[in-house]
């Protein structure tokens, strides 16, 4: 009896898991068609990324809006806070960028769709009642937020103030630096950043500016060894409109300061050449030709300060000598500059700060001063020699004008000798030559002297002479043409009014 009792409650135990079994077969089922009622490639309802209802799409559709919409949230306007004032920018003024779209959308389609039976069917059930958000994670561009800040956010801050130094008729006086402010750019890109992070709604927004200590690049300390004269040099001034250019360059330099090691750009510092920044009309050097041109004369300005350069024994980083030779230096004494091709650059060798003097005084000298803390021995100078190497006379040229009245000339152009010269370096200890080097080296085109042969309204054998003349570059048979023509015209002049006498 116990052993078939045994035998009756194993047998009813069997049924019953059996039939358990059956139900958590039948509810797999259930759920298993629950859940796989959804399109695998369509995102369920009530999914979100970020601000945008994504529900019903697929991957390339999401990825598309989202896009889209991205659109939009470049418009958003981010104001930066700080305590004298704000600045604002939009986010795509920032280089606003969504990370990884792609992974965002295939979370998208896979949300309620992978996992197990059970997991996938609670994650559909709570989308009936509740939305689910995916989180975008956003990012700006460094060197694009980097500009804006610069630009709009840099004047909100006091920055430090360097120490200034000025000669007055006795010494230097100087001015002694400030420490300031600047804006922490990489704690203000990660302000913004956090903020899009973690509370954004996709709408406009404020964020404090960061800022960080700022210390003077320029001391007192520094500049007090600026004591003595270093090297200096001066050309006369002259007038008219190209002295005005002349001072606007002069002023531009005056004052500067170099640190050790650092270098000066005299275009750049003196550019750009035109009416907004100061600069007239004059005769400039342009294909070895005197033209009109904005800052006119601002070589002269370069070539002084070249000079004094040299003589302070300043490191020449860049130098070119004009396409012609100039009337205010010997030969390889000059230093041009023009546009962005042709710079006068030199950089501060000595292990102490220089100052740049430039004036026009009183006895219109253009001057440049450089000072700083001579440590050159005692009783070493320097002295520089212009040598001209070969010259190459410039020649007259004839050319044909038709526009000008046969029998007559202008000349044009401006005639300059071809010139090879070089520079040399000569050092005096003591009163007595030590050494003697060529510091440069300098080429000067020729620049023909033209003379126009005038051919308007020429014919037949006079045009014929005038361009056969004109063809053999001979001074005489020009001049000879040119009188035969001038006859000509003439006697047809006479004949005319006779013409008209008779009628």
């Amino acid at each position: 009896m116990t052993a078939r009792r045994k035998k009756q409650t194993r047998l009813l135990i069997m049924a019953g898991a059996g039939l358990i079994l059956v139900a958590l077969l039948a509810v797999y089922t259930q759920l298993r068609n629950y859940v796989n009622r959804v399109d695998r490639d369509v995102i369920c309802d009530n999914v979100w990324i970020g601000a945008m209802d994504v529900s019903g799409m697929t991957a390339e559709e999401a990825g598309a809006a989202l896009e889209g919409h991205m659109e939009a949230d470049g418009a958003v306007t981010v104001t930066l806070q700080s305590d004298s004032g704000s600045a604002q920018a939009t986010l795509s003024e920032l280089g606003l960028t969504a990370e990884d779209v792609d992974k965002l959308t295939r979370e998208a389609v896979d949300y309620g769709k992978t996992g197990s039976v059970f997991s996938r069917y609670r994650q559909q059930k709570d989308l009936e009642k509740e939305k689910h958000v995916i989180r975008e994670r956003f990012s700006l561009d460094q060197e694009k937020t980097e500009a804006v800040l610069d630009e709009r956010a840099a004047s909100l801050v006091e920055g430090a103030v360097d120490a200034t130094i000025q000669r007055t008729a006795a010494s230097f006086d100087i001015t002694p630096e400030q420490e300031g402010e600047a804006v922490d750019v990489d704690a203000t890109i990660q302000a913004v950043t956090d903020h899009l992070n973690d509370q954004w709604e996709h709408d406009d927004f404020t964020v404090e500016l960061e800022t960080k200590k700022e210390e003077p690049e320029i001391t007192e300390e520094d500049l007090s060894s600026i004591q003595d004269e270093l090297g200096s040099f001066w050309t006369d001034a002259g007038g008219g409109e190209r002295w005005q250019n002349l001072k606007n360059g002069v002023d531009k330099l005056n004052g500067k300061i170099l640190m050790p090691g650092e270098t000066l750009s005299v275009g750049q510092t003196t550019g750009p050449f035109t009416p907004e920044n100061g600069y007239v009309e004059a005769g400039a050097y342009e294909n070895g030709q005197v033209v009109s041109d904005y800052g006119g004369g601002i070589c002269q300005v370069s070539t002084t300060l070249y000079n004094a350069v040299i003589y302070a024994e300043l490191e020449v980083v860049e130098r070119s000598p004009h396409s012609m030779t100039v009337g205010y230096v010997k030969p390889s004494r000059d230093a041009a500059i023009a546009g962005d091709y042709l710079d006068f650059k030199f950089k501060n060798s000595y292990d102490t700060p220089i100052y740049i003097y430039g004036e026009i005084n009183d006895s219109n000298q253009l001057q440049f001063v450089i000072y700083g803390k001579d440590t050159r021995p005692e009783g070493r100078t320097v002295e520089y020699e212009s040598e001209t190497i070969s010259t190459e006379p410039y020649e007259t040229v004839y050319k044909e004008n038709s526009e000008l009245a046969a029998g007559t000339t202008q000349e044009s152009g401006s005639p300059h000798d071809g010139v090879e010269a070089q520079l040399w370096k000569v050092v005096y200890e003591n009163g007595q030559e030590v050494s003697r080097e060529v510091f440069n080296t300098s080429h000067y085109e020729k620049s023909d002297q033209v003379i126009e042969v005038g051919t308007a309204s020429a014919s037949g054998d006079v045009l014929a002479a005038l361009q056969s003349a004109i063809a053999s570059q001979d001074a005489d048979k020009v001049s000879a043409a040119v009188s035969q023509a001038a006859s000509a015209g003439g006697q047809e002049q006479a004949q005319d009014q006779t013409d008209g006498t008779a009628e």
